[in-house]
């Protein structure tokens, strides 16, 4: 899962929008809820200005468990294509599925995570000009409207594996609102000191950890009771600030819920065993590019709104990174943050084209893709590859300008 490279896009009609009637068209949220972030995306049609009429598109990005109501863009106007790339930015990295809101509810959804931000004391996200009349006043909504919308922005729930991964995953991330959701219980109203002593095991046994990656997940049985309950231990791969940590956990799950949770042992281990623990094949395949760069730059939206991908800027060209469209990978007894992975392209300033997934129908994929588009004709095949463990990541960090040259220095 990726998280989006926003700016504001400045303008001189801030005030104007402000004060302007809006009325509401359209709106969505990601279910991404238990992953931890929310997309969200509201339309309006402003009316009555002499400055501006027609569409504002909205975009924000919420991170549950630290940062809050994030990251705001706007759009004005009915640029379909513009539309469509922020929405890749923003949703393209998250393996959601979109659910369609009322005003209301988005209006509610914003509230909750100003009223977050204003808690920890973080500031709301640039151009509050021109979102702040969903604020004020606040909306609301009672215990039974809260608990049914968050079941709304969740993930569906369907095996114990997703139990369990998605329940460390939000202890790890310190989130004991979204630890909760996954837990049959109540917790007392008005008693604070109820919290996070829930049923009688605490959900915060891993508070040390800030701003943490769980990066990967092994679940096997330990038991299994009468009552149909199961007791799984855990071996997590945990990442803060460099450090790798394995902690062993046992969660207990009966009917999709958390009855149980424990912490067994934990030790720290190394960079080198914990790369060794998350290794895994990669498959590459690289071409020649046969167009000018300027020709480049004017198909970069094949590779972002075609191939459905996020770029970022690296030191030695532009990368791509195409992501799974569900969150199945959740489900697995083996976990791996990376697997929501769907392929990579990486584009060199030297004229290569590399493309890289962690299968080889992956890769296949990948291929048919490039076969496929507008880009073909300028594209020649130079090698394929299969290595035993990713190695095009290592070249985007290199200083090297060719991968076969970085391949030869590396003997492969």
């Amino acid at each position: 899962m990726s998280k989006p490279n926003f700016t504001v896009i400045k303008g001189g009609l801030t005030s104007s929008i402000k004060d302007m009637p809006k009325h509401f068209v359209s709106a969505y949220v990601t279910d991404t809820r238990l992953m931890g972030v929310l997309a969200v995306y509201a339309r309006w049609h402003i009316s009555g200005g002499s400055v501006f009429t027609g569409s504002l598109h909205q975009f924000f990005y919420i991170d549950c468990e630290e940062a809050g109501l994030e990251t705001y863009k706007s759009i004005r106007g009915e640029s379909a294509a513009e539309v469509e790339a922020a929405e890749q930015a923003l949703v393209g990295g998250l393996g959601a599925r979109k659910k369609e809101l009322t005003e209301r509810q988005l209006r509610y959804l914003l509230c909750k995570y100003k009223s977050f931000n204003e808690k920890r004391g973080l500031p709301l996200p640039e151009g509050i000009d021109e979102y702040d009349f969903m604020l004020e006043p606040e909306t609301t909504f009672d215990k039974a409207e809260a608990q049914e919308f968050m079941t709304y922005i969740c993930d569906e729930i369907s095996t114990d594996y997703q139990v369990v991964n998605y329940f460390l995953m939000r202890c790890f991330g310190n989130d004991y609102e979204g630890a909760l959701y996954l837990a049959p219980v109540t917790v007392p109203e008005g008693n604070a000191k109820a919290w996070p002593l829930i049923n009688d095991f605490p959900l915060d046994i891993y508070r040390q950890y800030d701003k943490a990656t769980f990066c990967k997940n092994t679940i096997d049985i330990d038991k299994r009771y009468a009552d149909g309950g199961v007791a799984y231990l855990c071996e997590s791969l945990i990442e803060m600030n460099g450090n790798y940590d394995i902690q062993i956990s046992k969660v207990v799950v009966k009917d999709l819920k958390v009855i149980g949770f424990e912490h067994c042992s934990g030790f720290r281990v190394s960079a080198a065993e914990a790369a060794m623990m998350l290794a895994k094949p990669e498959f590459c395949t690289s071409y020649e590019v046969l167009l000018s760069e300027e020709e480049i730059n004017n198909n970069l939206g094949e590779f972002t709104i075609q191939f459905g991908t996020i770029m970022s800027i690296q030191n030695n060209g532009r990368l791509f990174m195409a992501f799974k469209q569900t969150n199945d990978h959740v489900n697995d007894r083996v976990f791996m943050l990376s697997n929501d992975v769907g392929g990579i392209y990486f584009l060199t300033d030297y004229g290569q084209l590399i493309i890289a997934a962690y299968s080889l129908r992956d890769v296949m994929r990948l291929e048919s893709t490039l076969a496929k588009s507008v880009l073909a004709p300028y594209l020649e095949l130079t090698n394929r590859y299969e290595f035993q463990e990713p190695l095009l990541f290592e070249f985007i960090r290199s200083d090297f300008e060719n991968f076969e040259d970085f391949l030869d220095f590396l003997g492969i």
